[in-house]
């Protein structure tokens, strides 16, 4: 006994000390209590209390003062990398959206086809990407635990296909390749907004979420400049794959990045249910975990007029996300056949627009802390309306087409994150829900570049079907916009969050 107390710490004693108290108490009042009921209620308990004590004393929580040590020394840099992992994921494809744009004519001459088929590659992608969103919700709601898992494997299919595309000559295998690169894209664009919202659930989200997006940005203005040397006169055709492979790699720190936070998620998750396995006879049977409270609330019928609401901000996203894919897409082509553009000078006015793309939705994260959603909609709406507006009345000159597509980027570039956000403020964002949000805007990402790049073959219309078809666009968009905030105030509070605050 005295060896066990040099040995054991003083906590460990006491619990020594009242285990033979209760074996005590129990001895006496055994006369009066039959023996089974003893061994099947108090004894039991007290053991379960000094094996759940004793098991405590040896994990890593066992005292407050190391749990808060190990807290301030290793969450937040945790938090901060696995912050800017998620952020890599976006930039990662970024970088495959924006160099699209510029490399649209060399597909037309690589796979000797007219304009209007090379829009069937645009096409794809977004259907590909529509059908990527839809999966990423289902896996992310039905296997939350593996989030991880999922998004680097979808970065991985990202980087093998762009390493591919050089390598294709014929249309349907150039259409499956972006298929799968966009199914992939879909995915982490679903998976790494619901993990970043997960993260940081109990803090201010928003600036993180226009974090990420702006991320997107930088990868899609960075990918025209990559490639913009490739284009010019004196360049051969097939010289623009090595921005294509540099790309490509570029994805790798990503994959590799984010598969050692899956594994590690993974293993400590298997450490996690072993020990719910083990402590689970030791719960009370008063106390009700957490997670039934949650699942309460998740199954909670969702009020038809949120679900409207929901639609109407789908609709919202599909006309937003459309007009800002389109105008990247589409505004190396619109310089070159238009204005008569040099190719490598209309990257580069491609990669100006994603530059003020990207310091949009870098300014977005300290507007968002300062401005509600609604404000910084409402803003970026009104300036992309005039900045359309003014390319479209002033479409023969150069200058404002620098001007307005600068505006123009500074303006749409904040609209899908706060809109994400103001969608939080009324309702829960689940998987699910992420993925209704994300067919819309992978829907506009089909259906508006499509139409726009068929008005551009008209003759009755040509290049400047570019401009009016993204302005009548934005002006939709604004009035849609107007009427869902008009339904909302008009509306009782919602459910949802009612009882959520009460919780």
């Amino acid at each position: 006994m005295l060896v066990f107390l040099k040995t054991k710490s003083k906590r460990n004693f006491f619990y020594i000390l009242f285990f033979f108290f209760s074996n005590s108490v129990l001895s006496s009042m055994s006369d009066k209590i039959p023996g089974d009921m003893i061994k099947k209620t108090n004894l039991s308990q007290a053991m379960h209390v000094l094996s759940a004590s004793s098991i405590s004393l040896h994990t890593p929580t066992a005292t407050h003062a190391n749990d808060k040590k190990t807290k301030k020394s290793t969450n937040t840099t945790t938090s901060v990398f696995y912050f800017l992992a998620l952020f890599y994921s976006f930039f990662s494809m970024g970088l495959g959206t924006g160099i699209i744009g510029p490399t649209l004519l060399k597909f037309r001459e690589q796979l000797n086809i007219p304009l209007d088929r090379v829009v069937y590659i645009v096409f794809t992608r977004s259907g590909g990407f529509l059908i990527g969103t839809l999966l990423g919700g289902t896996l992310i709601d039905r296997y939350s635990s593996f989030g991880r898992t999922f998004l680097s494997c979808s970065v991985g299919l990202m980087c093998m296909t762009t390493l591919v595309i050089p390598f294709i000559y014929h249309l349907i295998p150039m259409i499956l390749v972006h298929l799968i690169w966009s199914f992939s894209a879909g995915v982490v664009d679903n998976l790494a907004q619901i993990l970043t919202i997960r993260h940081y659930e109990n803090k201010n989200f928003s600036p993180y979420l226009q974090a990420v997006h702006g991320a997107f940005g930088i990868g899609a203005l960075l990918s025209p400049l990559i490639i913009a040397p490739f284009l010019q006169k004196t360049s051969a055709i097939d010289q623009w794959h090595y921005a294509y492979w540099f790309i490509g790699l570029l994805h790798v720190p990503n994959l590799v990045w984010i598969l050692v936070y899956a594994i590690r998620d993974e293993f400590l998750a298997k450490k996690t249910r072993q020990l719910d396995l083990e402590n689970k006879e030791f719960v009370s049977e008063g106390i009700v975990p957490s997670n039934d409270n949650e699942q309460k609330l998740l199954a909670k019928e969702f009020p038809r007029r949120m679900m409207f609401v929901l639609i109407l901000i789908t609709v919202f996203l599909l006309l937003y996300v459309g007009a800002e894919s389109a105008f990247g897409a589409y505004l190396h082509t619109y310089a070159s056949l238009h204005l008569h553009f040099e190719k490598d000078v209309a990257a580069y006015l491609n990669s100006l627009f994603w530059t003020s793309f990207a310091f949009g939705r870098l300014c977005g994260i300290p507007l968002s802390i300062k401005f509600s959603p609604l404000q910084m909609i409402s803003v970026d709406l009104i300036g992309c309306v005039l900045s359309l507006t003014l390319l479209f009345i002033f479409n023969h000159q150069s200058t404002i087409l620098w001007i307005g597509s600068i505006l123009y980027g500074l303006s749409v570039a904040s609209i899908y994150p706060s809109a994400i956000a103001y969608t939080e403020t009324h309702m829960t964002i689940t998987g699910k829900r992420m993925s209704i949000l994300a067919v819309g805007g992978s829907a506009g990402d089909a259906l508006i570049p499509l139409l726009i790049g068929y008005s551009m073959n008209l003759k009755s219309m040509g290049p400047i079907g570019f401009t009016l078809i993204s302005l009548i666009v934005a002006i939709l968009a604004s009035l849609l916009f107007a009427f869902i905030v008009l339904f909302i105030r008009f509306q009782p509070p919602n459910e949802e969050n009612e009882s959520e605050s009460e919780k």
